[in-house]
């Protein structure tokens, strides 16, 4: 070994030695934070499951609709009417993930030899592949049902094909493997043996779902003459199958069909059925796919959707993640200081069309530990209006603590004193009335310069912006609209080294590619020249962070350090109804500019050492 490599080592051995003291000596209980640190084994990693649900509906049978939910049984509209055919229905649609897509294989007819594909990467907005023709002579086609849990993870596709003499009858089902990523060349179709139609069951089995358990295949399979699901066990997909439960085995009765089984967290498995004589949906309950519990209506979806399929969405997040910062749904978060304390003031999320009346607020004293203190605002007390609680701004002036407010489209104006709230509506009318400037009158945002003037920014579809006078409930001067190329909503202005900065978001809050970018101005009323290298923050599909957009800025007291707030998609699964609050370091260059923001899940380590 050579004497300089050895003196190397030797180094390297005593500081790791010191390291090892110095960590032995620390108090029990110290939190060592590092971005390299690993996972401690004490806090392992936790799984968030939301679940995906497309289905067609009792009212349209030629339109695909997508839902969401939380925990497979309230669900929320994802979509409505996300994907009609170019031609034909989209019956019975089956969901799968793939490579970061979505895929649908549907019905598309009652009769032909044909099923149809769509694809979306985002579940609003899907488009037709192909219509897959399996090559059989059959009569009808039905309900094609993806199946991608074999153990050689190939894609296969389950599907109901009525052979016999005489259409809508004789059906059995087919099994057809995927023969390359594009799923649009499948192999010739084989029949499950063992589930087939026969003298006593004439009309055969259709609505086919197989899952697997262990080393045994579950399916459940509609008895199209009694009208009830079945369930048959194979060792094998293709079989043979025997059946371990005819007739009304499990107690849910008949009449049902489009029956879809989905694992839960917990290891148990939920069945939903279409109950479609009675236009209702059902769920039902399983630990070992043999014993169910009594079938359920499915909560705000009965009497509306028809047979359709749900899966499970997951992502990980780990111990020493902090994003999501806030708990639950939320969006549009505005943050100040104040106090000795960092407040957040966000949308309240989660509610359909954006519907929410309150506000709330939280504090903490480090950006990373959030304490909730209840509703600061509510709409219920607001005279002129109680819908629609959107992207408040919130800032100290004085003594007083002023909240500016969307509601009704409009732009109002509320005072406390103190941050938490209560507080009080400050006009008993809009400061900005809907409309007013030919937008949108909305997400206001609040800034108060060195000099102590107050300056107020608005708009979707227009970027306005004012001085406010003192008493900050009415106008110095007339806001003028100073709107840079992109812009869509959501203004912030904040200052730095004696220039003034906007940011703003650019596409539409339901869309995944939902973003930030940024300009620059010598003067707080603008107008702001667009930067280059925007957006400035923007989704990172990798990690499932979709929608990144709606931010504001905040500046650790006595440092140049900065950090974003900002909502995104909840991850996984969310939309631009079911958003949660991220935040982020922004850094800038030596020029001024910022660099790229790069939305995570780690967040950021508590900010200490505050002086003021």
């Amino acid at each position: 070994m050579p004497l300089l490599e050895a003196r190397s080592r030797s180094a390297l051995y005593l500081v790791l030695a010191l390291v090892a003291l110095v960590a032995a000596a620390l108090p029990l209980g110290t939190v060592r934070s590092s971005a390299a640190e690993p996972t401690p084994a004490a806090q392992p990693s936790k799984t968030v499951s939301r679940y995906l649900f497309t289905a067609f509906t009792n009212s349209s049978e030629s339109n695909m609709y997508v839902y969401g939910s939380d925990d497979a049984q309230n669900f929320w509209s994802v979509q409505d009417k996300a994907y009609t055919p170019p031609a034909g229905l989209v019956r019975d649609p089956s969901v799968i993930k793939r490579g970061g897509r979505y895929y649908v294989a549907y019905t598309n007819g009652w009769t032909g030899t044909t099923f149809g594909i769509a694809t979306s990467t985002d579940r609003q907005k899907w488009t037709h592949v192909a219509d897959i023709d399996h090559g059989v002579a059959a009569n009808n086609t039905w309900a094609p049902e993806f199946f991608t849990d074999s153990p050689d993870g190939k894609v296969r596709i389950v599907v109901s094909l009525s052979t016999g003499p005489t259409a809508y009858r004789h059906f059995q089902p087919y099994v057809l493997t995927a023969l390359d990523g594009t799923l649009t060349k499948w192999s010739k179709p084989e029949p499950l043996r063992g589930i087939h139609p026969s003298e006593s069951h004439y009309n055969g089995y259709i609505d086919t779902v197989i899952v697997r358990r262990g080393s045994t295949y579950h399916a459940f399979t509609k008895n199209a003459t009694g009208e009830v699901i079945e369930h048959a066990v194979a060792e094998s997909l293709t079989g043979p199958y025997t059946f371990k439960g005819r007739g009304d085995w499990a107690g849910w009765g008949d009449l049902l069909e489009g029956q879809t089984v989905v694992r839960l967290p917990n290891g148990s498995y939920r069945m939903f059925m279409d109950g479609y004589t009675v236009k209702k949906y059902y769920y039902s309950d399983s630990t070992d796919l043999e014993h169910w519990t009594p079938k359920k209506e499915l909560p705000g979806l009965s009497g509306i959707a028809r047979h359709g399929t749900v899966i499970q969405e997951t992502a990980t997040e780990l111990p020493t993640d902090n994003n999501p910062a806030l708990p639950g749904y939320h969006a549009d978060p505005d943050v100040m200081h104040a106090d000795g304390n960092f407040w957040i003031y966000p949308t309240e999320d989660g509610h359909p069309g954006w519907s929410g009346t309150r506000f709330k607020s939280f504090s903490s004293p480090d950006l990373v530990n959030w304490t909730a203190h209840g509703t600061a605002l509510d709409l219920a007390d607001v005279s002129w209006c109680h819908q629609n609680a959107w992207a408040p701004a919130v800032v100290k002036r004085g003594g007083t603590y002023w909240m500016y407010f969307s509601a009704c489209q409009s732009i109002g104006v509320a005072k406390s004193s103190s941050p938490k709230g209560p507080f009080v509506d400050a006009l008993g009318k809009p400061l900005v009335a809907k409309g007013q400037f030919g937008h949108q009158s909305i997400d206001p945002d609040v800034f108060i310069d060195d000099d102590g003037a107050p300056y107020l920014y608005f708009g979707q579809g227009g970027f306005e912006a004012a001085r406010l006078n003192n008493d900050m409930v009415s106008f110095a001067t007339q806001p003028v609209n100073i709107t840079p190329p992109g812009y869509n909503e959501a203004p912030t202005v904040f200052k730095r080294k004696g220039r003034y900065y906007a940011m703003w978001s650019e596409d539409d809050t339901r869309s995944p590619n939902y973003r930030v970018a940024y300009g620059v101005s010598d003067s707080p009323l603008g107008p702001f020249t667009k930067a280059a290298g925007n957006p400035v923050l923007s989704k990172r599909e990798s990690d499932q962070i979709l929608g990144t957009g709606h931010n504001s800025v905040i500046q650790v007291p006595g440092r140049d350090e900065w950090y974003v707030v900002y909502h995104r998609f909840a991850r996984p699964g969310g939309d631009g109804t079911h958003r949660e609050v991220a935040i982020d370091r922004m850094r800038f260059n030596d020029d001024g500019t910022i660099p790229t923001i790069r939305p995570t899940q780690r967040g950021i380590k508590p900010v200490k050492g505050i002086t003021s």
